[in-house]
């Protein structure tokens, strides 16, 4: 069995998707500039991608993720788009925050959690409950809590233990 990818490398899969994603031909240059690494770093990572089969790399050529590697820089990527949406869509976080952090997630969340967290947002979307006035009072509550206040309807203290820290 192969040993799991570490999270660098995981991202050097999903910065080669993301690169690679208007048909260009992706080099090791581009790759060394958006992960702000060496390109000697890159070859000895994608020496380690190429050897589990997930890149194709001619000697300087352009990298091309394998069927199997787009399989799983598609499924990385997918986990950080979930993380991200939930982050600025529920929990309100600015969008730099909400990418921040859904990048250092996605590398650690588990299939379960991932299909959970996709469902709770697709029921979001789609219930024809009035969920947004759900998530919008959650919104004044989340306000209220930051500001040291609590919430009458809730009559939840803001200054618990789990209080939300700016």
């Amino acid at each position: 069995m192969t040993k799991p990818l570490s999270s660098n490398m995981e991202m050097y899969l999903k910065t080669i998707l993301r690169l690679g994603a208007d048909g260009r031909p992706v080099h090791v240059k581009a790759i060394a500039e958006s992960l702000g690494v060496t390109m000697p770093s890159v070859s000895e990572a994608l020496r380690s991608l190429k050897a589990r089969g997930l890149v194709l790399h001619p000697s300087y050529g352009a990298v091309q993720l394998s069927a199997r590697g787009r399989k799983l820089a598609e499924a990385i990527n997918r986990r950080f788009e979930v993380l991200q949406k939930f982050f600025v869509d529920v929990l309100q976080l600015n969008p730099h925050a909400a990418a921040r952090d859904a990048c250092e997630i996605e590398h650690v969340m588990g299939p379960e959690t991932l299909e959970r967290l996709t469902a709770f947002l697709d029921y979001m979307q789609h219930c024809r409950m009035d969920i947004s006035a759900m998530i919008e009072h959650f919104h004044e509550y989340l306000d209220l809590r930051l500001a040291g206040e609590h919430c009458r309807d809730c009559e939840l203290e803001a200054t618990c233990e789990l209080a939300v820290k700016r």
